[in-house]
């Protein structure tokens, strides 16, 4: 990961040839003009997120060079090359770090320095496994401002970058992500159209914009009567746009048809289709980490025979309520 950012960086800013380095061995320092990168923390974020891993590149100018000037410069065209750029190889298609890619038609403008191949649904890649995986960087932003560093050419900035990715090993099967998500997930690919990457259960290592994810995010069981129950499941849409326009009317498309649409596709062999209870969009949620769009599917299960909720012998206590709830 480390050198396919600098090579990154010295391919989209040609001054920055030859120039993008790691930290100096201890004694040394670098003169003119350059970046450095640094790897910060990793934290785990959650299940279809994955971990977050924070880069750090370090524009630095000696005064001949520039001084703030220069970084001020450096900076802007260092956040331009990396902010949403898939580095890496994209090995069965962008989507593939999940294994429950429904569609992945990200532009040719939007994969960067990438290398492409034709993508399939199903297909899957361990993430963490091989050298050159396909990841997205994210701008985060300054956190430390300029400041003098005798190592780094006197002066320097640390932009911060995050990258996600899931644990070393995982891979989902193709079917892992449900007959109900792979429902919603084609609904989704056939209502935006094919320049939409669609995914569920996890993010992609290398999602590109436009692209959504759907994900289960909750479920809950209500005894109705005697013989019968109810499930209620919560689905989340992240919705990811070019444009807050874009995003916004994807939003809505997806609200609107949803809202219209009478039932899902049975969950399971066996079972009955559920029927679609709620739609909700908040605009100001964090499309990436937590969604903007839940949907409530109801389910009614008939228990065979009149068999008692819970088993054939009354419980001690009568179970009225089951919740399972994903934290965002």
């Amino acid at each position: 990961m480390r050198e396919t950012i600098k090579q990154a960086l010295e391919n989209k800013i040609p001054e920055l040839s030859g120039h993008v380095h790691d930290l100096p061995p201890a004694g040394q320092s670098y003169s003119g003009f350059g970046a450095s990168v640094t790897f910060g923390e990793e934290i785990y974020k959650n299940d279809w997120a994955g971990y977050r891993r924070i880069v750090k590149v370090w524009p630095y100018a000696d005064a001949a060079s520039g001084g703030f000037g220069k970084i001020e410069e450096l900076a802007g065209k260092i956040e331009a090359a990396l902010h949403e750029a898939v580095l890496g190889r994209v090995s069965g298609g962008a989507a593939s770090a999940t294994g429950n890619s429904v569609s992945d038609a990200a532009q040719p403008s939007q994969l960067g320095e990438a290398d492409r191949e034709p993508a399939s649904a199903g297909q899957s890649q361990q993430a963490g496994d091989p050298k050159d995986a396909a990841f997205v960087c994210v701008y985060l932003g300054s956190a430390d401002g300029d400041r003098l560093d005798a190592a780094l050419g006197g002066m320097t900035r640390g932009l911060r970058f995050a990258v996600y990715r899931q644990p070393a090993g995982f891979a989902a099967g193709p079917d892992d992500a449900g007959a109900e998500l792979t429902a919603l997930a084609a609904l989704t690919s056939a209502l935006l159209g094919a320049d939409w990457q669609i995914a569920a259960d996890r993010w992609p290592a290398a999602h590109a914009r436009p692209c959504v994810l759907w994900r289960l995010a909750g479920s809950r069981k209500v005894t109705a009567k005697p013989s019968a129950y109810d499930v209620r499941r919560t689905y989340a849409a992240h919705v990811l746009g070019r444009t807050a326009a874009e995003e916004r009317e994807a939003l809505s498309a997806l609200a609107e048809r949803l809202s219209s649409a009478q039932r899902l596709g049975p969950p399971a062999p066996g079972r009955r289709a559920a029927a679609i209870a709620d739609v909700v969009a908040d605009l100001e949620a964090d499309g990436f980490l937590k969604g903007q769009l839940r949907l409530d599917v109801l389910e009614r299960v008939t228990l065979p025979g009149g068999e008692q909720p819970g088993g054939s012998e009354e419980p001690p206590v009568l179970i009225g309520r089951v919740g399972l709830k994903q934290a965002d």
